[in-house]
């Protein structure tokens, strides 16, 4: 391949999501066309628009002890999230809304954690669910109306609310208002994160497994993303 070429990519995350773990840094430039259920990354750019964008470096440690190592453009969750997706799989005809009805048929469960962000001591807490994320949306929808997939950062939900508060939230995003956020969202370059027991990884979309540790950080603007737009595929 060419240094400078570019690979047109037809589909969502969990599509890049793959296609990087196949490849080496550094990655050529993608043309994305939008094919996939939440096109997080897609929305977050902007048809017809262009930019390099962060790449979560992820590793930690599978259940059965063999290492983890991948990327990530999109998302990555433990608990909560990871669960809606599962249960999202059967629903995939309803595309975008696929995880909101998910959603509607999950009740967030607790976990214990341990957790240390950007360098800093390691915590514990009690947790629904962690949700890292390097754009405005989840789920196909934009949660995060200041994040941005190109600004060296990503935002880290630490999930508390139950059935009822996650639904008011759930409501909350879907409705663009944004009036009620039982979460804390720290914004973060680096994490480690340790469940208590191990639990399953989501990662862009796609499930991974269960894992014991993942540990994750920033490649700034390591990925040249370019969406196309309608009039151009």
């Amino acid at each position: 391949m060419e240094p400078d070429a570019a690979l047109v990519v037809a589909g969502g995350d969990g599509t890049l999501f793959h296609l990087l773990a196949r490849l080496r840094p550094p990655w050529p430039p993608i043309r994305l066309v939008p094919q996939g259920r939440g096109n997080a990354l897609a929305r977050d750019i902007g048809a017809g628009q262009a930019a390099r964008v962060d790449v979560l470096k992820i590793s930690g440690t599978r259940d059965d002890g063999l290492p983890l190592e991948c990327v990530s453009v999109s998302s990555l969750g433990l608990g909560y999230p990871s669960e809606v997706t599962r249960r999202a799989f059967p629903l995939r005809f309803l595309r975008r809304l696929s995880y909101a009805g998910a959603a509607v048929v999950t009740r967030p469960r607790w976990h214990g954690f341990r957790i240390s962000l950007d360098g800093g001591p390691e915590r514990r807490a009690r947790l629904r669910g962690i949700l890292v994320n390097n754009t405005r949306y989840t789920g196909g929808f934009e949660a995060l109306p200041d994040a941005s997939s190109y600004d060296g950062a990503v935002e880290c939900l630490e999930l508390t609310a139950g059935y009822l508060r996650q639904m008011a939230h759930n409501l909350s995003v879907m409705s663009g208002l944004h009036c009620y956020a039982p979460v804390r969202v720290s914004r973060i370059r680096h994490a480690v994160l340790v469940p208590d027991e191990p639990l399953e990884l989501m990662i862009d979309g796609e499930l991974l497994g269960r894992v014991r540790r993942v540990e994750l950080s920033i490649l700034p603007a390591a990925l040249e993303v370019e969406v196309m737009s309608p009039s151009r595929r």
